[in-house]
Order: C-alpha cells, then sequence, then structure tokens
C-alpha cells in the first residue's frame, strides 16, 4: 500500500474518532440541557450533522478496506500459483529422478532396512530391561514407603503413651 494511502486512512481514522467525540459530547449535553426547546432542537441537528458525517467516514474506511484488500488478494493469488507452479516442476524433477536411479540401489536399501529393523530390536530389549529395572525399584520404595508409615505410626503410639503415663503420674500422686 502505497504511503500516501495510508495516511489517507489515517486522517479519515482520526476524523472517525473526531466525529464520535464530538458525538458523544453533545448527547452528553442533551442529556444534561435544561434551556428552551429551540436550543434543543439545534443540539440534536448538529449531532444528526455530526452523525451523517462519522457514517460518510466509516463508508470510506470500508470502501479503502475494500480495495487494500482486493491488492492483498491478487497478490496472495499470484503467489499461490507461483508456489504452485514449483512443486509441480519439482514434484517432476524427483520422480524423474527416481525413475532413473539402477534397481541395484534398491536392493541395498532391503538390506539397510533389515539391519534398521535388528538395531531397533536391540534398543527395544534393553528398554524392556531398563523397564523392567524401573518396576523392581518402583516396588521397593512403595515397601519403603509402607515401612515408614508403620514405623512413624508406632512412634506416635509409643509418644502418646508416654504422655498418658506421664499424665497418669502427675494427676494420681
Amino acid at each position: 500500500m502505497p504511503q500516501d494511502d495510508q495516511v489517507y486512512i489515517s486522517v479519515v481514522k482520526q476524523d472517525i474518532v473526531k466525529y464520535d467525540v464530538t458525538v458523544k459530547s453533545l448527547i452528553q449535553e442533551i442529556r444534561e440541557h435544561t434551556g428552551s426547546q429551540a436550543e434543543l432542537d439545534e443540539i440534536g441537528s448538529l449531532v444528526r450533522s455530526r452523525i451523517s458525517q462519522l457514517r460518510e467516514q466509516i463508508e470510506e474506511l470500508k470502501r479503502l478496506a475494500l480495495v487494500s484488500l482486493t491488492e492483498e488478494a491478487a497478490k496472495s493469488d499470484k503467489m499461490l500459483q507461483d508456489n504452485h507452479r514449483a512443486f509441480r516442476n519439482a514434484l517432476l524433477t524427483s520422480q524423474l529422478a527416481i525413475n532413473q536411479e539402477p534397481k541395484m540401489e534398491s536392493n541395498s536399501h532391503a538390506v539397510e532396512g533389515s539391519q534398521t529393523i535388528l538395531s531397533t530390536q536391540e534398543e527395544l530389549k534393553t528398554m524392556g530391561s531398563v523397564i523392567g529395572q524401573a518396576r523392581k525399584i518402583l516396588n521397593k520404595y512403595g515397601r519403603r514407603e509402607n515401612t515408614d508409615k508403620l514405623l512413624i505410626f508406632l512412634g506416635l503410639v509409643f509418644f502418646l503413651a508416654s504422655c498418658l503415663v506421664v499424665l497418669r503420674n502427675r494427676f494420681i500422686f
């Protein structure tokens, strides 16, 4: 979008804000009006005039937006067509290269695939043993947690029993 158009759009936006503020100010003046009917009619006429100007500026902004969007859409459409053409050319080039590749090379890819499968199988076995060890460790920590809870409970019972013995000895003697 040219710089002149951007300046014009900025001016239109400023006019919209100016007219909006003016209309709101006049509406507030009507709310607070205590004068004559003629003065009220004059203010009402002024409000109608400013609303009309505001409407014209909004329509102008809409028109400018449509023009701008139309230009952007045309640029985007051209870009899409260029990308589509480049995609088709790249696809055709790649397909020709693949078709010209010797068959022997494709056989070496079957061998590479089986080696990849074997290495993946070994990794999965290793991961399985690691998971088994982790399960054992988690079970061990679970037992330790239960033992800790039991010890805490027994300690609490012992503490409360000791407190009861002390209280009994204090109040009995």
